[in-house]
């Protein structure tokens, strides 16, 4: 290749670099909020990793709470009202569960559960100041997946706790479908 040419073909690499630096800038916090979850996300799972084995080992109910119908809604416009409601029932009683069931066996789990807890608690903030932005159109029912959880009885944390990867799934599945794509 001519100099000429190599020193086009640069300037033309880093003219669509720049498009793409330029188009991923975000102009406010939602955007930000979006485009920065991928951090978070990495904690969670770090987080859940550690006890992860505990809680599917033991979950012996057949029946998933995260189905398929969870995950429609999720890829809905109705998302972010779904994703609302699944972390204020984790937050409210999933995690609040696990925290009591620590015992001595397991209190390692207890920094784990905490920070997944506060990781969920800031997010649940972002999502509810970010409604506009994920121009959400009505609420996600959540009635039948809390009736599932208490028909499990105490074994629902366990299926709660144990797909809290899969939540984490659907999470990144509805931010990464709104994140800037110009």
């Amino acid at each position: 290749m001519s100099p000429p040419a190599l020193l086009l073909s640069i300037i033309t690499a880093l003219s669509l670099l720049g498009r793409v630096w330029n188009n991923s800038v975000c102009n406010n916090d939602c955007c930000r909020f979006v485009e920065g979850f991928p951090v978070r996300l990495r904690e969670l799972r770090q987080h859940f990793s550690h006890i992860r084995d505990y809680y599917v080992t033991n979950d012996d109910l057949d029946t998933a709470l995260l189905d398929q119908n969870v995950l429609n809604y999720f890829n809905s416009p109705y998302g972010c009202h779904a994703m609302n409601s699944l972390l204020d029932f984790y937050l409210r009683t999933v995690l609040p569960g696990a925290l009591a069931a620590v015992t001595e066996e397991n209190k390692h789990f207890k920094h784990r559960v905490e920070s997944i807890q506060q990781i969920f608690d800031e997010l649940k903030r972002d999502v509810i100041k970010c409604r506009n932005y994920f121009s959400c159109q009505r609420p996600f029912d959540i009635k039948d997946f809390n009736s599932t959880y208490t028909e499990m009885e105490s074994k629902g944390l366990y299926k709660a706790m144990g797909e809290l990867d899969l939540f984490f799934n659907y999470i990144e599945t509805y931010l990464a479908s709104k994140r800037q794509t110009q």
